[in-house]
């Protein structure tokens, strides 16, 4: 992996734990905004921090950034996001996204859906969750970890030819509805799932218990 392949971004989550998956090695790495309090903890030194620092109190003078008015459409995860892909990187993992607010958990997920529009992939990370958006035509691949399920939601009205392969409860050419949470708690019992999104937007959580 090179510094151009991967763009990890360190958002404000106040989870203190150790990350559910391990930090990529060599990416490109940008703060926003109070996220430069996990990137201190985790031992990372950010290319880039961005935001309106009302969360972190103070504006990084020490290092490169930008900054961005209180008042405006995007989150500081989203400005992230934007930068990221106006770099050119495609391939986004965004570490601290879970633990705090609702509404911020729930942005994060129409993030995930913004990187999907944007010919990109996404993945959200906190201590205990990590989680993934296919779209039409999407393949991913999970490895199995001890004490985790896996559960899957249709982000749009419906996905279509959802096939889940490797886990307790196998699916081919399924139907998943937004209305109805049928692929809660699956177990990937393979050395590793596959999971492929014919038709629609599938978002893919994995939990630890």
């Amino acid at each position: 992996m090179n510094k151009e392949d991967v763009c990890l971004i360190l958002a404000g989550g106040p989870e203190t734990g150790s990350p559910f998956l391990p930090l990529p090695e060599y990416a490109y790495a940008i703060c926003a905004d109070s996220g430069l309090q996990l990137a201190d903890r985790l031992g990372i030194k950010p290319d880039w921090v961005l935001g309106d620092f009302d969360s972190l109190g103070e504006v990084p003078k020490h290092l490169p950034h930008m900054i961005a008015p209180v008042e405006k459409d995007d989150t500081d995860t989203m400005l992230a996001v934007r930068c990221a892909l106006e770099k050119g990187y495609r391939d986004i993992r965004i570490y601290g996204a879970f633990g705090g607010r609702l509404d911020h958990t729930f942005a994060n997920f129409q993030v995930l859906e913004f990187i999907c529009q944007h010919e990109g992939t996404g993945m959200l990370c906190g201590v205990h969750d990590c989680a993934y958006m296919l779209k039409s035509g999407g393949v991913l691949h999970l490895p199995k970890r001890n004490n985790t399920t896996l559960s899957l939601f249709s982000w749009s009205e419906q996905c279509e030819d959802v096939c889940i392969r490797g886990v307790h409860y196998p699916l081919e050419q399924g139907i998943l509805k937004r209305s109805f949470p049928l692929g809660v708690s699956n177990e990937i019992t393979a050395e590793q799932a596959e999971i492929i999104c014919g038709k629609g937007l599938l978002l893919v959580i994995c939990s630890s218990l």
